[in-house]
């Protein structure tokens, strides 16, 4: 193969929708957009003079933003050379709470995901929660049902309908084990002692996450202490597989005591 031959292969256009899931500067103009494409993944390219002023790919490449993309391939990095944007989900950067989620969903996605992985259901499963996160009520119980559905999307579903040690149905205690994925019973509590014990309450938010549809849940209602027992079951969990802490967890947290400050 000729060295002209070489270039251009390193040189072909292709077209792909995408979500912004994050960026990060590159000298005095550019960024390095973080990219989720149905066709492609999860890719990395570069947005040429897109910190200037009116430049023709500004609004499509903002965080967020769902547009279709038309990319230079590169022999490191990819460049965008035009975009058309589909939807700026732009209510959720104008509101601090929904960009915060908004913030850790993108977060989640980009580290449990490997770089051109191609999976057309995760990313409609990412895009109708982008929709929904613009007008759900409780977004902290969205938060718990995409965190279920995006692990389980990714082959790590946990197993919520019998102990995962001996297979028995029927509980008078139930343990959660991150380490063996899925519920414990009392006897089999000792395969893993760091398991916690969260109340049937909760085992079955769990179940209906699982298994229902966002349409399904929608307008779900939990007690506080379920809320709280499927918070820590969930990031122990998420933490166990991405093997990650999430640096907009802590951002959520800040904005939650933001929020209870204001309403004093």
């Amino acid at each position: 193969m000729t060295n002209q031959q070489r270039g251009k292969l390193y040189m072909a256009l292709y077209r792909t929708d995408a979500i912004v899931l994050g960026y990060r500067n590159l000298g005095e103009a550019d960024k390095i957009l973080t990219l989720f494409s149905p066709d492609k993944g999860k890719i990395h390219a570069v947005a040429r003079g897109v910190r200037r002023p009116r430049n023709p790919i500004l609004a499509g490449s903002q965080l967020f933003s769902y547009s279709n993309f038309l990319i230079l391939e590169g022999r490191n990095l990819d460049t965008i050379s035009q975009c058309e944007i589909k939807e700026s989900f732009y209510k959720i950067r104008q509101n601090l709470e929904s960009m915060a989620y908004g913030l850790y969903f993108a977060e989640l996605l980009r580290v449990s995901t490997p770089l051109e992985d191609k999976n057309q259901e995760l990313f409609r499963f990412f895009l109708k929660t982008m929709y929904l996160l613009q007008k759900w009520e409780n977004i902290e119980i969205l938060s718990r049902i995409y965190e279920v559905k995006l692990m389980a999307i990714q082959g790590f579903a946990p197993e919520l309908f019998q102990c995962v040690g001996c297979g028995r149905k029927s509980f008078d205690k139930i343990y959660f084990s991150t380490a063996m994925g899925g519920i414990l019973c009392h006897d089999c509590h000792g395969k893993d002692t760091k398991a916690i014990n969260i109340t049937s309450d909760t085992l079955n938010v769990l179940r209906k996450m699982l298994m229902g549809t966002y349409e399904e849940l929608e307008g779900l209602r939990v007690k506080k202490y379920v809320a709280e027992q499927l918070k820590d079951v969930l990031d122990l969990f998420i933490l166990h597989h991405v093997d990650h802490k999430l640096k907009t967890a802590e951002f959520i947290k800040d904005v939650n005591k933001l929020n209870i400050g204001n309403s004093k």
